[in-house]
């Protein structure tokens, strides 16, 4: 979910590695650049990732296009509210607007979030009735103009998760990368991305 400059770089990074991977916006004309194969902003190999695994990246406005995905990648915007608080509200669209989901797919936090953003998304799912969904904290450590080399050459990886079976599927995404997983629970993994 969100094909800003987390998500696009997640997901062409993710399909390089092999991985079939649908990214949904809900912007009209980004999806429309993206499946031209333009970038809409600079950053170092996404142009070149982009064109070299368009056979497994699907850009989509439809969030029905999402329903038989394994993982879904949260990587919206949180931007700072007047008071300083993190505007979750794009994290809760996500929520909200998650379809009917089969099988056991894991909901994975890559937004910025406030420690204990987890515990209430979790309990928003079981709200929903998607109590068979997985929920893990994934957080990115990117620096722009260098994400791709970042997320494919990171120093570390965190994953927290409430379920230890949730956190051993994130980590098999990264297993043809070289590093460390560092595997925590969630507020932890919410509270390393902030420090």
């Amino acid at each position: 979910f969100g094909a800003g400059w987390v998500g696009l770089v997640t997901g062409v990074c993710f399909a390089e590695l092999g991985h079939d991977v649908v990214v949904r916006d809900v912007v009209a004309d980004k999806v429309e650049r993206l499946r031209r194969g333009e970038v809409p902003f600079h950053e170092e190999r996404v142009p070149e990732l982009l064109e070299r695994n368009a056979e497994r990246l699907t850009f989509t406005l439809e969030v029905d296009e999402i329903a038989d995905c394994e993982f879904l990648f949260v990587c919206v915007d949180t931007p700072p509210t007047y008071s300083g608080d993190a505007d979750l509200s794009r994290v809760w669209r996500v929520v909200d607007e998650l379809p009917e989901l089969g099988g056991r797919p894991i909901l994975v936090m890559k937004s910025t979030v406030p420690v204990g953003t987890g515990e209430k998304v979790r309990a928003g799912l079981d709200q929903r009735g998607l109590e068979h969904v997985g929920y893990a904290s994934n957080p990115e450590f990117l620096a722009e103009g260098r994400a791709g080399r970042d997320l494919m050459q990171p120093d570390r990886v965190v994953i927290g998760a409430f379920e230890h079976e949730d956190g051993d599927a994130v980590a098999g995404l990264y297993s043809s990368i070289d590093a460390p997983i560092v595997r925590t629970d969630v507020n932890s993994a919410e509270m390393i991305k902030l420090a």
